[in-house]
């Protein structure tokens, strides 16, 4: 049960609030609408909540005293993006509502954040993977057989023991996030061909792509009849088609939203609770530099993430750990990694281990590499 609230901007995000008369129980990563009832001197506001994801009903109406860092009025509709935490959590500006075009920071078309407020609550877990996975295993050969869709999502789903730099760029490049990129470029590339171009993206691995087929052939009457004779309900496997669609859907806002491509990245690993992927091209150095995250949320070691920048053709890595003994483990083995790069022919300028207490999902860690040139 949450109940302080805090909200800040979308940079520095440091608050603490009380939840007056009850508490509050909101999913990190929901988006939160929220209506400012009142602000006093100092930072303090009343919000009145909207609706928080798809908890709309249990949430609407409630009034939460927080203190902010992000300048406020009276009467202004916003939309709040929950970071985590426990007895204090963060939440992050991301839009306002009046502005019919825009939101204030960020150039954010509202409809965009309407469709993260709908979808953020969407995201699927590593728990929720191996489900899908179980499912897909459950199929008799027949069906596969018959319906192949159902082997292609069954390959997708990622090792740890055949788990390479290779497979892993396959996967990012399948996942699905890009698959409207790639609609794009077939009907720019081949305007004349786009429906070939289209019905070879849906059988050629991409994720979403194997999804909207599925979707559509789990309403024919053959393939409803051909699941119902194996002892298969159309109703479970569509909903489990429908709750991995919204999760592909929630990663392209995300992306949208951050200017950056973020994926999730479902590895049958033991003990994975949660993992991600996020690229970004950033924009305040002289030179072009490129960062990757992998944030990982594993159930012995705790949340931590990787940042990997590349600058100028050389390496710099930076591990963010919740838990200080194993960020002593991690530094402890500084040499292995950089003989790993040394062998691998990359130059590797420098690598980091620091302590982050709250590692959230879907935000880029801040400034993996600090440089100048």
């Amino acid at each position: 049960m949450i109940k302080n609230i805090g909200i800040g901007d979308t940079r520095n995000l440091l608050a603490s609030a009380t939840s007056p008369g009850k508490g509050l129980s909101i999913k990190a990563g929901t988006v939160v609408k929220a209506e400012v009832v009142e602000v006093t001197e100092g930072g303090n506001a009343l919000l009145r909540i909207i609706s928080a994801g798809s908890s709309k009903e249990a949430m609407q109406g409630i009034i939460i005293k927080a203190f902010t860092e992000v300048p406020l009025t009276k009467g202004q509709n916003i939309y709040l993006e929950v970071l985590g935490g426990k007895d204090s959590i963060k939440m992050q500006f991301i839009g306002d509502m009046k502005d019919s075009s825009a939101s204030l920071q960020q150039n954010i078309p509202v409809k965009i954040l309407d469709m993260f407020a709908r979808l953020s609550e969407a995201r699927l877990s590593n728990s929720e993977f191996k489900e899908l996975l179980n499912m897909l295993k459950s199929l008799p050969e027949s069906i596969k057989n018959a319906i192949p869709e159902f082997k292609g999502l069954e390959k997708l789903m990622l090792d740890t023991k055949g788990l390479s730099g290779n497979v892993l760029r396959a996967f990012v490049e399948t996942s699905g996030v890009a698959f409207e990129t790639k609609l794009k470029v077939a009907v720019l590339s081949d305007p004349e061909s786009v429906l070939r171009n289209i019905i070879a993206l849906q059988s050629e691995g991409d994720l979403k792509g194997l999804l909207l087929k599925l979707n559509n052939l789990l309403k024919d009457s053959n393939v409803i009849q051909t699941l119902k004779q194996a002892g298969f309900k159309i109703s479970d496997i569509s909903n489990m088609v429908e709750k991995f669609t919204r999760n592909i859907e929630f990663f392209q806002v995300t992306s949208k939203i951050n200017d950056m491509f973020c994926t999730f990245m479902p590895v049958l690993w033991e003990g994975l609770k949660d993992s991600e992927f996020l690229f970004k091209k950033n924009k305040d150095e002289k030179n072009d530099s490129y960062t990757c995250d992998i944030n990982l949320d594993l159930e012995k070691l705790g949340k931590l993430s990787v940042s990997v920048t590349i600058m100028e053709k050389s390496f710099y890595v930076t591990f963010f750990i919740e838990q200080p003994e194993i960020a002593a483990l991690i530094s402890s083995e500084k040499k292995t990694l950089e003989k790993r790069f040394a062998s691998q022919g990359l130059p590797l300028k420098a690598v980091n281990v620091n302590r982050k207490q709250g590692l959230t999902f879907g935000q880029a860690q801040n400034k993996g590499v600090n440089v100048k040139i």
